[in-house]
């Protein structure tokens, strides 16, 4: 009797180690991979993943790679899922692409900040078009982009070098983060906020009560431990949320540090990457991604993310004629 109990552990035990490591093959690190292994992947069966990591300052409790640490974990969650549900399929992952464009102290024109080193959002767009075009002309059908940063010329700059890849090479490349649905997850989970954290933490548009507790919950070693103490710094509507962040001494946050929680973290972080994972596996299954509603024509339709987006336009224009102007002088 206890041979067969033994010999029963010892099947399942094998079978779980068999399927972890039937799972890490399906997983491989582009950087890992010889040409000959890159050569043999079948492009009909395996989807690319280009992971961001923007450095943006989060406030005083926060670490400015806030961004690239949740990037990170929705890169790992999302290709472990698409190994788990698609028998056969390869995902390769990129290294972190660790820089994006327009940190979001640009909400009040603070174009400079202590923690974010942003690029120009035309010089995003052309690092993106760029692999997009190197991973097209290799014979890559599909790319999935994780770069969870939120400001619109950002999501503008993804999108836009997805739909190059579309319509140049004939493949689907998705800014998950620019989609509603992606989105969707982590607003849903925040309903269930009660109606004093929702006065407290006002629209939360940047550091406040749902990022410091997806910190708790994924990285509390990073969290400063004073965020208890930390002021409701929060405007009621977009108007009076991008009103308190042009303030001089503004500290780099909208929202209610104090109220966050690991518990809160969790919910909001198992809902938004169930759905990005759920969104990821209905484009893999021939879902267009034209046929989701896209975060950036949301914000579009908001005045003071028009003018965000047009100022920030009007500082990328300057900043390429500067740029060109030395490089004229150096004969270049």
């Amino acid at each position: 009797m206890r041979f067969r109990v033994a010999m029963l552990l010892a099947s399942i035990m094998l079978a779980a180690f068999g399927s972890a490591g039937l799972l890490s093959a399906q997983v491989r690190q582009v950087g890992d991979l010889t040409t000959r292994e890159i050569l043999a992947l079948d492009r009909t069966k395996t989807v690319v993943v280009l992971q961001g990591g923007m450095l943006e300052e989060h406030g005083p409790y926060l670490p400015a790679y806030t961004d690239g640490i949740l990037s990170a974990r929705l890169t790992q969650e999302v290709a472990a899922g698409i190994a788990r549900e698609r028998a056969g399929w390869t995902v390769l992952v990129f290294p972190p692409i660790a820089t994006g464009a327009s940190g979001s102290n640009e909400i009040g024109r603070q174009y400079v900040f202590p923690g974010t080193y942003a690029l120009r959002p035309s010089t995003l767009r052309a690092a993106f078009v760029d692999l997009a075009t190197e991973l097209g002309e290799q014979g890559f059908r599909w790319v999935l982009v994780v770069h969870v940063h939120g400001s619109p010329l950002h999501i503008g700059a993804l999108d836009d070098a997805g739909d190059f890849f579309h319509e140049t090479y004939g493949g689907t490349m998705v800014n998950l983060w620019g989609l509603l649905p992606v989105l969707g997850g982590w607003g849903g989970a925040m309903t269930n906020m009660t109606a004093a954290e929702k006065a407290a933490d006002g629209l939360s548009l940047h550091a406040g009560m749902d990022e410091h507790s997806l910190m708790l919950y994924l990285r509390p070693d990073l969290v400063a431990k004073d965020y208890r103490q930390a002021p409701s710094v929060s405007g009621a509507n977009y108007a009076a949320a991008f009103a308190v962040a042009a303030q001089p001494g503004w500290p780099g946050y909208l929202g209610a540090p104090h109220l966050a929680t690991a518990a809160f973290g969790e919910r909001i972080w198992r809902a938004f990457s169930g759905a990005a994972l759920t969104t990821s596996l209905e484009i893999l299954d021939g879902k267009n991604p034209a046929t989701y509603p896209r975060y950036l024509t949301y914000l579009k339709t908001l005045p003071q993310y028009r003018a965000w987006i047009d100022s920030t336009n009007a500082r990328d224009s300057l900043a390429g004629d500067r740029l060109a102007a030395w490089l004229a002088r150096r004969g270049r």
